[in-house]
């Protein structure tokens, strides 16, 4: 009797065994090993699935954005008037003449003009780089003050704006008669007269 009740204890322990063994191999974390191989497995392929749909999320944004403006220009051009057009035509003239007098000024200079107007550049990127690391290494309080600065430039910028959107012909005409006199006063005060 004491034969047939070990024989039995130890056919049930190699089946229980034996199935644990099949299950295992039929389902990956039934053993320890294989349950960490499959949540990592697990976690690496969501990780992937999230940059994938990201990355995708990101290139449709642009790509909705950049057909955003180009609609809103199409649409603010086709709903302009015909003096609104020539002057928006004209501003885009003036952004081309100034990137081409640019380009003709860069191809026309010699070595020594060349390097000033690369050292020219180099400051204004070095400073754009010195504001960017001024922002990163600076605290939460140094960066409110930073902010309110901009909040008040920008603001100022929109009062001026609007200052000059809501006067009238005869005001614009006097503002712009009093910059063209500061200009040519400030041009004539810095030329050297000829000897």
């Amino acid at each position: 009797m004491r034969f047939i009740q070990k024989f039995a204890v130890m056919s049930l322990s190699v089946a229980a065994l034996a199935g644990t063994a099949s299950l295992a191999h039929a389902d990956p974390c039934l053993s320890l090993t294989g349950c960490l191989q499959q949540d990592a497995q697990d976690q690496l392929n969501a990780t992937r699935d999230s940059v994938r749909n990201d990355a995708n999320n990101l290139t449709s944004g642009f790509r909705n954005s950049g057909q955003a403006a180009r609609d809103q220009v199409r649409n603010s051009w086709n709903n302009s008037t015909e003096a609104t057009r020539e002057q928006l035509q004209a501003q885009r003239d003036r952004v081309t003449n100034a990137e081409k007098n640019v380009r003709d000024r860069w191809n026309n200079s010699g070595e020594e003009a060349r390097e000033k107007l690369q050292a020219q550049r180099d400051r204004v990127t070095n400073a754009e780089k010195s504001v960017r690391d001024r922002w990163n290494n600076s605290g939460e309080e140094a960066r409110e003050r930073l902010q309110a600065q901009r909040d008040r430039v920008t603001n100022a910028e929109k009062n001026v704006t609007d200052r000059w959107n809501n006067a009238g012909e005869n005001t614009r005409k006097a503002w712009k008669a009093q910059k063209d006199r500061v200009s040519s006063d400030l041009r004539d005060a810095t030329t050297l007269p000829p000897l």
